[in-house]
């Protein structure tokens, strides 16, 4: 018979339309009632122009870094638009997780560059490692990211001598289609855990209904979302220690084959 530890447990996926499917199946696959109230979603930049003019430039860069799949798939768009996709084969690529290189991989058909922690401060350490200090002064690196996204990518590639473009590929809104949906899950008490695997998700999920949970358990897939919510007033009762989609599921199974002892939130700066 197939395992199903989470059988009976009732779980809320935040991830937005178009992203949530992968992790509702894994959880499914080990048993759980999944609920996809998607709390944000994913528009155009503000500035459209400026990013298609910053892909309009891949052959001056020396390092692409992306830092989520939307990254990927709005810069592929946009390279082919500008007919210069080649040039992403010349360059050296990082990518913030395995999630994100392997969406390059497809798309592009280059491996790329990934640290050994999923996070943007590791990124830039990764790129950092790679460059002889006496090139660094001279290495261009655009960072393809959301818009509004984290500085500390940017701040430590330039701290370390690099020059550095931001094209943000997308931006994120609050998804107000969901808040009666939430509402329901958190009101009837029903939900067994809440998952988040983006701080903007959070903050959008705070807006949405406030710093509430029904009851239910909170789950984040990282240090840095962990710690945004529990800025956002929310309890955090279990940090994925793999910060992608299956380590998230392999912390709620874990919690679930140890009852009463979810994972506490490891905090970092």
């Amino acid at each position: 018979m197939t395992a199903v530890p989470l059988a009976g447990q009732h779980v809320l996926v935040t991830r937005p339309p178009g992203q949530a499917a992968p992790l509702r199946a894994r959880l499914e696959t080990a048993g759980a009632t999944v609920t996809t109230a998607p709390t944000i979603r994913l528009v155009g930049p503000s500035d459209p122009g400026a990013f298609q003019r910053r892909a309009a430039h891949l052959p001056e860069y020396d390092w692409v870094a992306v830092t989520s799949v939307n990254a990927v798939e709005r810069l592929a768009v946009a390279a082919w638009n500008a007919g210069c996709a080649d040039a992403l084969s010349r360059c050296r690529l990082a990518a913030v997780g395995p999630s994100t290189s392997d969406a390059a991989r497809v798309v592009w058909g280059v491996e790329c560059l990934v640290p050994r922690v999923y996070r943007g401060e590791a990124l830039a350490d990764s790129i950092v490692a790679e460059i002889p200090p006496p090139l660094r002064a001279g290495t261009r690196v655009l960072l393809v990211q959301a818009e509004g996204a984290r500085p500390v990518l940017r701040d430590r590639l330039l701290a370390a001598g690099a020059q550095v473009d931001v094209a943000p590929a997308y931006a994120v809104d609050v998804n107000w289609t969901v808040r009666d949906l939430l509402l329901e899950f958190i009101e009837l008490g029903r939900g067994d855990w809440l998952t988040f695997t983006a701080s903007s998700a959070a903050r959008a999920f705070v807006q949405l209904v406030g710093p509430q949970t029904g009851g239910a358990l909170v789950a984040a897939i990282s240090p840095v979302t962990g710690a945004t919510l529990a800025d956002l007033g929310l309890p955090v009762h279990l940090v994925a220690e793999t910060h992608t989609m299956a380590g998230l599921v392999d912390a709620l199974v874990g919690a679930a084959e140890r009852p009463g002892r979810a994972a506490e939130v490891q905090r970092h700066a």
